[in-house]
């Protein structure tokens, strides 16, 4: 009779659930009267959509991978806030931004780059062959979690987490095979902007190219708290210099993060997007990074040393022992490299061969 209870209990979690409410995989925190961070649940999965009330209506920050996804989430916020008055979504960067299309009657704020940046999402569904791929992909993952949780599933915690991410992927295996609106933003800026919402001010900050083409920072001042998309990752996470960086976005990341390390900002919470909320402090190191990177990769091409010599120099574990090197299948798997590789690029495109400048740290806040 046991024996027969516990295969009767795990039968509907080895079919991922399909039956459940999605919204029983979304989970809040309060951050404050004003502020609740959302997610998605699963057994690796953090990706902090965030969720503000104001005097003139809810902002939304980011989106998941798609509508359906998407949804469930935007409900669980409004039943928090008991009010459904939207007045903004943000996208951080473009790769939350799948899920735009709940969204599509109201205001959606993002750099002026994410409209070029996502172009993939629509590209996906109107492209057999991407299509037919993002499919396939997404149904090898499912298939892999399915087999994870009849071999590993017994644990009551870990099978409510591999449940979560099971109807996840079903639920965007839907999306895809329907077809879904990618909506694109209808505010954009290029530098900065402002938006008032009566009793708090949401200030967006372009960072400059770098984890993505439109990464941006979204400081609340009124509740001391700054949202980092994936600028800020994890703490002892490397930073990103992306192959589409250029010296000046460089130079942009120390002015940004110099400008909201200025004592006279106050950030009680750093809220990445897949994170636990960090302290201001832990944006020193990311400053530091990208300073002694410049510095050590224009000292060695000042004195002739090839890229392989200069990332011998600079290698990781011996300039930079404070992050971790993710384990090989992870996104971030050799980061450090990459950005290496990029940076040299960076500093040969901006410098004459005989005349390449010290780094410089005189980095100010840019004007309002």
């Amino acid at each position: 009779m046991l024996k027969t209870t516990s295969i009767a209990l795990l039968l509907p979690l080895l079919a991922g659930g399909a039956g459940r409410d999605p919204a029983d995989y979304v989970r809040l925190q309060r951050l404050s009267e004003r502020v609740v961070l959302a997610h998605w649940i699963g057994p690796d999965r953090l990706c902090h959509l965030v969720g503000i009330q104001s005097q003139k209506g809810l902002v939304f920050i980011d989106t998941e991978m798609s509508p359906r996804i998407t949804t469930p989430i935007k409900e669980r916020v409004e039943r928090a806030f008991e009010r459904t008055d939207w007045a903004y979504l943000i996208n951080t960067h473009g790769h939350h931004a799948g899920g735009n299309g709940v969204f599509a009657d109201i205001p959606i704020v993002a750099h002026e780059n994410l409209a070029e940046e996502i172009q993939w999402r629509i590209d996906t569904q109107t492209d057999p062959q991407r299509k037919r791929k993002a499919l396939d992909d997404a149904a090898q993952i499912l298939t892999a979690l399915r087999n994870n949780l009849r071999q590993f599933g017994a644990g009551r915690t870990y099978a409510r987490l591999m449940h979560g991410e099971i109807r996840f992927w079903e639920l965007y295996i839907e999306d895809l095979e329907e077809g879904y609106e990618v909506v694109k933003p209808t505010l954009t800026f290029s530098d900065r902007h402002t938006l008032d919402l009566g009793d708090l001010t949401l200030e967006l900050v372009f960072f400059g190219k770098g984890h993505s083409h439109s990464d941006i920072l979204v400081y609340v001042p009124q509740e001391r708290l700054l949202f980092t998309g994936a600028i800020a990752y994890q703490r002892a996470h490397l930073p990103e210099i992306g192959e589409q960086s250029h010296m000046e976005d460089v130079r942009r990341y120390l002015t940004v993060l110099d400008e909201f390390l200025d004592p006279n900002v106050p950030i009680d919470r750093v809220i990445p997007s897949h994170s636990p909320p960090l302290r201001k402090s832990d944006l020193v190191a990311i400053r530091t990074y990208y300073e002694r990177m410049l510095a050590g990769v224009q000292a060695a091409q000042r004195q002739g040393l090839t890229l392989e010599q200069a990332s011998e120099r600079l290698a990781q574990p011996k300039a930079f022992r404070t992050y971790l090197e993710p384990s090989p299948g992870h996104w971030a798997y050799r980061l450090h490299e990459r950005n290496l590789g990029n940076l040299w690029r960076i500093c040969e495109e901006s410098s004459p061969p005989n005349r390449r400048p010290e780094a410089t740290t005189d980095a100010r806040v840019m004007p309002k």
